[in-house]
């Protein structure tokens, strides 16, 4: 094959894979949405670095995550072929991507979607019963009673099950199973300090708006970037338009590119010490995989979080009287 017709095959093969052909396909909603997803990505970033106020006002993350979400419920509702395995496929060169992994992955779009909807609509949501509904679900409870609704693939069965030398090749058995442990400290990171730590921050106002400026959408948009690519960079792989082992290792790459808000997120911690304890206690729960444990957790970091709110609204209606008394006073 000459280097032309080799430039025009992977060519005729993208315009296929994107749905943009003329042949007959099922998928090409799901396929044109994951192209809409890519463009609406990169000129959302662009527009964060150079035109901040169109940046917020268009309101590009919700965009954002609204096309992930419509791609997470394309998916799940077109991907009848996959395999409902525990293993999601993801962590190999070799495996298919399970069913389950597509509809879990809905989950975390919801997440995402609420992520950009909060800060840029919280005034809105806190002022009807609904959006105080939503806004008390999916910052204390997604886990509770949001999680249980879609199904779980777990890391130990990855690197563990009876399949996964059918699923990885040897070459590249250690490379996985690295990159696994990974994601699983990823994970830890992502569900308690980056998820839950920071959403009860910005519940106290603890996150500024110019917090969010420097550094906090920033973190949004990769976590929504890490959330959405990881099934687009499977499909490379699966439609070996890509090395198994670079789609694995941008997935990777992506994901600990947020460990660059740690240094301002742990200062916002410890200006809300309870909550850094919650955060704590919460990843040591978590590794006890106890879920009566884990719920129980979250039920009483809401109790703590909602009262410190509350005596945080109390003081300042206290603090604005008193200011008051004594302005009508010395007027008199």
């Amino acid at each position: 094959m000459t280097r032309k017709s080799y430039y025009i095959d992977k060519t005729t093969s993208l315009i296929t894979f994107w749905g943009l052909g003329t042949g007959k396909t099922k998928f090409r909603a799901h396929r044109l949405g994951g192209i809409s997803w890519i463009l609406c990505y990169v000129f959302t970033w662009y527009k964060f670095l150079s035109d901040y106020p169109f940046f917020l006002s268009w309101n590009l993350p919700i965009l954002v995550a609204l096309i992930g979400t419509f791609q997470g419920v394309s998916a799940t509702l077109t991907f009848w072929f996959l395999p409902n395995q525990q293993d999601n496929g993801f962590f190999s060169d070799r495996g298919i991507l399970s069913r389950l992994f597509v509809i879990e992955n809905v989950f975390y779009q919801l997440l995402v979607l609420f992520g950009a909807t909060y800060p840029l609509h919280r005034a809105y949501l806190s002022s009807t019963m609904l959006g105080n509904v939503l806004i008390h679900l999916f910052i204390f409870f997604p886990y509770v009673l949001l999680r249980p609704l879609f199904p779980t693939t777990r890391f130990s069965y990855t690197n563990n099950g009876s399949k996964v030398s059918k699923y990885r090749s040897s070459m590249n058995a250690s490379f996985y199973e690295t990159s696994t442990q990974m994601i699983k400290i990823f994970y830890l990171w992502g569900k308690h300090i980056m998820g839950m730590g920071f959403q009860y921050l910005l519940y106290l106002g603890v996150i500024t708006p110019a917090d969010m400026r420097s550094w906090g959408w920033p973190l949004f948009l990769l976590n929504a970037g890490t959330v959405s690519f990881s099934v687009f960079l499977h499909t490379l792989r699966f439609k070996k338009l890509i090395d198994p082992r670079y789609a694995h290792g941008i997935y990777v790459f992506m994901a600990y590119l947020s460990f660059l808000s740690l240094k301002p997120l742990l200062f916002k911690l410890l200006e809300a010490p309870v909550v850094l304890l919650i955060v704590v206690v919460g990843i040591q729960v978590n590794m006890l995989r106890s879920k009566v444990l884990m719920n129980l957790h979250f039920t009483m970091a809401a109790y703590f979080i909602i009262k410190m709110r509350f005596d945080a609204v109390e003081d300042a209606i206290l603090s604005d009287g008193g200011r008051l008394m004594g302005n009508w006073s010395g007027g008199d």
